[in-house]
């Protein structure tokens, strides 16, 4: 059969408008981008008014507030730009009319200012405003200012400065050195604020001879604050509660009568010195770096002295003999040296060493041995080398026959403390039953955690986990310390200044 060669015009005129109609359908509805309209042709938004900044808030480390404005006619978004004046600025886009800018550094001024937009076109920016962020400072130091043994536990009582704008605090606690906020017997106590300037919290129920950490945090109506360093303390163990009838005021301080020159020359400060140990009167006196005061220390009327390192020039050849770095003073009126007992022993080649005496308590005729000792300071020798020469030192106190049966107080500068990577003199002296009388003592009379080792300065530095005293007294076992101290220097008020750069420790300790 042949085709049909006659066009089919009906069914190709319909086809043709069928395509006319889409297109005009695209067009119509915007499909076709050629025809689109374009977002430079959006209508302009207005300017955004009613900027507000509400809701200042502390949180941790930082702070924030909540950005709130009018409804802008013709507005699709808004961008929020705001930056502490001369800083550079931050910004960024919400759908809606609030935003809560976070992140913020706590007591500063912050501005802000807020546009409209619509597609790509922009409203003017709004009326900049300003406001400083709340503050919530954190709680330093943190400090036990008394401990106490209650039974078979321990009761510690905290104390810190208040800061401004807290209405209450959080002390949160746990046993040993780890993360406190992620341990897991963490324990957190609340109190209000007192308005003082001090707040204070007793905690009871702590294990003996245990280190606990701590930390506080405030609150108040703008929020919550940060953590604040931790601060440790170890408690004293329950073979400490009870002491006894020989009672000791012992008293170390490191002179630096040879190094310290110029305006500290000790010609320039020896009265005030001398008069200084005179007004604490302590039953005794361990010297260091004491070699140009010795002479000095043979005028006082109530004091003798009763060893110095130089003693102990016959037991090591080749020493030099009077050496007076190291000394021991004595109240006559509380003890009585026993007469061919003073000995010494020296850190060859260095001229670190110490002194050690026997003495009988006039009060109740007992006998107890007081040492002096000086090791290498951290310039100069490693943590290894004060460990070793503890060692050595007393190893020579134990071998003296004048020493045996007898309790033993040891105080001097150690060039050591908790917070070296090794603590070796107190390592040491723990294996033998002796504790720090810092760590053992039921109340601190001074603040903790001013170092002893003041470098001239008033108050000396701080060190807030442990406290940083080198200058140390080492109790023997059984022994209860019912006070330790850090002496104030001569003069106060404006005119306060240091007689030595170490501040002088002195403990009161009741013996078995």
């Amino acid at each position: 059969m042949r085709p049909d060669p006659t066009p089919r015009r009906p069914r190709l005129l319909l086809r043709h408008l069928l395509v006319a109609a889409i297109a005009v359908l695209l067009c119509t509805s915007g499909l076709v981008a050629g025809l689109a309209e374009p977002a430079s042709a959006a209508p302009k938004p207005a300017k955004v008014k009613g900027v507000k900044l509400k809701k200042p808030t502390v949180t941790g480390a930082t702070a924030s507030f909540k950005v709130k404005w009018k409804r802008a006619a013709r507005a699709t978004t808004y961008k929020v730009k705001w930056k502490v004046p001369g800083g550079k600025p931050k910004k960024t886009k919400t759908r809606k009319t609030s935003h809560v800018i976070g992140g913020l550094a706590q007591g500063a001024n912050y501005c802000v200012k807020v546009r409209a937009l619509n597609g790509k076109r922009k409203g003017k920016w709004s009326k900049q405003i300003c406001r400083t962020t709340p503050r919530l400072d954190p709680v330093q130091p943190v400090w036990v200012d008394q401990q106490q043994v209650q039974g078979a536990s321990v009761a510690v009582n905290f104390r810190w400065n208040e800061v401004a704008g807290a209405t209450s605090y959080e002390l949160a606690y746990v046993p040993g050195e780890k993360d406190i906020q992620k341990h897991k017997k963490k324990k957190v106590v609340t109190v209000g604020a007192t308005g003082t300037g001090t707040v204070s919290v007793p905690v009871g129920g702590l294990d003996p001879s245990q280190t606990y950490c701590f930390q506080v945090r405030p609150s108040g109506p703008k929020g919550t604050g940060a953590w604040g360093v931790a601060g440790c303390k170890y408690t004293t163990p329950t073979t400490r509660a009870a002491g006894g009838p020989l009672q000791v005021n012992m008293m170390t301080w490191n002179m630096c009568t040879a190094v310290c020159t110029g305006v500290h020359d000790w010609s320039l400060r020896k009265a005030d010195a001398i008069a200084r140990i005179g007004q604490i009167a302590p039953d005794a006196v361990a010297t260091q770096e004491s070699g140009q005061a010795i002479d000095d220390f043979d005028a006082m009327p109530d004091y003798d002295m009763a060893c110095k390192v130089g003693d102990g020039a016959p037991n090591q050849p080749g020493l030099p003999a009077g050496a007076k770095n190291q000394g021991l003073l004595i109240n006559n009126a509380k003890f009585t040296v026993i007469a061919g007992t003073a000995n010494g022993y020296r850190f060859l080649p260095d001229t670190h060493g110490g002194c050690w005496v026997r003495v009988k308590d006039n009060a109740t005729d007992r006998e107890l041995i007081l040492a002096s000792v000086h090791l290498i300071q951290p310039a100069a020798g490693s943590d290894q080398l004060r460990l070793n020469q503890m060692a050595a030192f007393w190893s020579a106190i134990q071998a003296d026959p004048s020493t045996t049966g007898l309790p033993i107080v040891l105080a001097g500068d150690y060039n050591s403390e908790r917070n070296r990577a090794l603590d070796g003199p107190r390592q040491h002296l723990n294996f033998f039953g002796f504790d720090d009388a810092f760590d053992v003592a039921e109340q601190y009379a001074s603040l903790p955690y001013v170092n002893s080792f003041n470098n001239w300065t008033y108050p000396g530095p701080i060190s807030l986990r442990w406290g940083a005293h080198v200058d140390r007294v080492f109790v023997p076992p059984g022994a209860r310390v019912t006070s330790w101290r850090m002496e104030q220097p001569f003069a106060n008020g404006p005119g306060t200044r240091q007689l030595s750069d170490h501040s002088p420790v002195r403990v009161t300790v009741e013996i078995p």
